[in-house]
């Protein structure tokens, strides 16, 4: 789940949060980083949990036993529909999930009236419309909880601000734990188990990826300075975003300091992450300015890669 672009953006985060500070401690900013980094496993499950804290609160709150009339058919499958759902039932029966609601970072039953809210806009959709029309197959049941997910993620304004509230981190981590959503649901399909997929590919590495880009940032801070100014020079510091200067330092640190990371790699990353963060103009202007800066390192030997550097 945790990818090297994110890995980047976390660092940039963390080091942005201390641009223009002269007592900062670099420790400090890597043990913040990681944390974060960490933290986007609990996340994940935290997102995961809203299926199984939705279930309960339907259980509790539209049970059809509990009308003063005699329930309709449609009533029975609705509630059948989330209450009964085999993805939710075996979710909640993960060691991961049920360790984690013990002590749960976003407790969901305090956002009943957000659940409700959630409820009525859900069952106006088209898919709820289609599963009601279902037979209510194992099919069924993955095509709507998929959709139950995809909707809090990338449709619903009051979920969005929620999440905001509760991890000011979001906007960063949304997209990545999607992915992990639909990589949980594609598994469960092939294996009918549900599997929370690992925060890390390799925890070491990726953790120590994020140490050496900011331990390398504050060892080279004043050089990094200086070759920005020295190829800008129509261009003050004032001039230049705070976010584009920290983004380029990154990167030429990246390319002078850190052999195992291919040239490529470290311009597109970077270009990608000034489109998402900075200006609209300022991925151009970074492609053009780093662009100029490698190829004068290169013409005097100061680009050194080894490994898979040497790729791109």
């Amino acid at each position: 789940m945790l990818n090297r672009r994110l890995i980047r953006i976390k660092s940039f985060q963390g080091l942005f949060g201390e641009f223009g500070q002269e007592n900062t401690r670099p420790s400090t900013v890597v043990h913040n980083v990681q944390k974060s980094m960490k933290g986007m496993g609990t996340n994940l499950l935290g997102v995961l949990s809203f299926g199984v804290e939705f279930s309960h609160f339907i259980d509790s709150e539209h049970n059809p036993s509990e009308y003063k009339y005699i329930p309709l058919e449609a009533d029975i499958k609705s509630f059948k529909l989330i209450t009964e759902n085999p993805f939710i039932i075996q979710l909640a029966e993960t060691e991961e999930m049920k360790k984690y609601l013990i002590k749960p970072t976003f407790d969901w039953q305090q956002e009943r009236d957000i659940m409700f809210l959630l409820y009525k806009e859900i069952k106006k959709s088209d898919e709820y419309a289609t599963a009601m029309a279902s037979d209510l197959t194992d099919q069924d049941y993955i095509d709507f909880t998929l959709y139950v997910y995809k909707f809090l993620l990338l449709q619903s304004v009051e979920f969005e601000q929620l999440m905001e509230d509760k991890n000011i981190y979001w906007y960063d981590e949304k997209i990545p734990i999607l992915k992990s959503l639909e990589r949980i649901f594609v598994d469960y399909q092939e294996t009918q188990l549900v599997k929370i997929p690992a925060l890390f590919k390799n925890e070491i590495e990726d953790l120590s990826m994020a140490e050496e880009l900011i331990i390398k940032y504050f060892e080279h801070r004043s050089e990094l300075e200086e070759n920005i100014n020295e190829y800008t020079p129509g261009w003050d510091s004032d001039r230049i975003t705070k976010i584009d200067f920290v983004l380029m330092m990154m990167a030429l640190l990246e390319f002078k300091y850190m052999p195992m990371i291919p040239v490529k790699v470290t311009l597109n990353e970077y270009i990608e992450i000034a489109k998402m963060y900075s200006t609209p103009k300022s991925s151009k202007f970074l492609n053009g300015t780093l662009d100029k800066i490698l190829n004068e390192w290169k013409s005097q030997d100061l680009i050194h890669k080894k490994g898979r550097g040497l790729i791109g």
